[in-house]
């Protein structure tokens, strides 16, 4: 954002975020073969990161759905964050997870608007860890709101600390669409994102 008539770049504030992890479509492993059973999503900024919940269903066929929201801390004039889909080895946990593709999502595109407003992004996925190569590897939707400014609704509970999952505006597994999660806020859904992305990491 610049300052009017500067002519340089205002640099973004420290902000937390409410990111909601909704599904990604038509991701693969390194073998060729769809993401199915193990698959999660991790949300990373320069000082946190947040994992979704596991995806247990062995029959998603490269279509993982979590509907789940986590809470990240994005420290000032950080560019972006980053949203890796990864999956848990059989036997091991997320420790010894192997990512699969991610996609960076630049600041711009959900600071436009107040706090609160919730915004609705997919993005192109990459194959995890191969610049080079730049491969695409699916679509991951997301919504994201900025929770600093934000009215808070009478009687709500105060916020988790920024790295752990909260509670997503529609039911885990319900299918609740983004615009049905902003009606469920009170908000209009902002326009659908573009789908697009950058290889974390290039």
């Amino acid at each position: 954002m610049a300052r009017k008539g500067s002519g340089t770049a205002m640099p973004t504030p420290a902000m937390t975020l409410e990111v909601t992890v909704v599904s990604a479509e038509g991701v693969r492993v390194a073998s060729g073969r769809p993401l199915c059973r193990g698959a999660y999503a991790v949300v990373h900024t320069a000082s946190s990161s947040a994992p979704t919940r596991v995806d247990a269903d062995a029959d998603c066929h490269g279509f993982p759905y979590w509907a789940e929201a986590v809470r990240v801390a994005l420290p000032a004039g950080a560019p972006a964050l980053d949203v890796e889909i990864c999956r848990a080895r059989a036997g091991g946990g997320r420790p010894a997870a192997e990512p699969v593709a991610a996609a960076r999502v630049p600041v711009e595109d959900f600071t436009v608007g107040p706090p609160g407003h919730l915004h609705c992004l997919s993005y192109r996925l990459f194959d995890a860890g191969r610049c080079g190569e730049r491969r695409r590897n699916g679509i991951v939707n997301i919504t994201v709101r900025r929770l600093d400014g934000a009215p808070q609704a009478r009687g709500k509970a105060p916020a988790p600390p920024a790295g752990k999952a909260v509670d997503a505006p529609g039911p885990s597994g319900s299918g609740v669409s983004c615009s049905a999660a902003a009606a469920g806020l009170g908000k209009p859904a902002a326009p659908a994102g573009a789908v697009m992305g950058y290889p974390v990491g290039c």
